[in-house]
């Protein structure tokens, strides 16, 4: 039985696209990782949506960063993302 009262449950989420800003730049720094840019301000725009995206290939590419290499993908667990 399924009751409607009860709130939706987000069961699906990828974690690349969770992934705060400052931790990209930070693991980029400490792993030596080559990003779009080198400030928190500038990063941001490469990583997050930030306004509208002409099209899914470029909205997907915004979530490409927090999967570089296993530098960032495998240190994230102990920092809290």
């Amino acid at each position: 039985m399924i009751d409607s009262s009860l709130p939706l449950t987000d069961i699906h989420r990828h974690l690349d696209g969770n992934i705060r800003a400052q931790t990209i730049l930070d693991l980029g720094r400490e792993f030596n990782i080559a990003l779009p840019a080198t400030t928190l301000d500038t990063l941001r725009p490469h990583v997050q949506v930030t306004s509208l995206e002409p099209d899914l290939v470029s909205f997907l590419a915004k979530l490409d960063w927090g999967g570089k290499g296993p530098g960032l993908a495998g240190s994230l667990s102990p920092r809290g993302v």
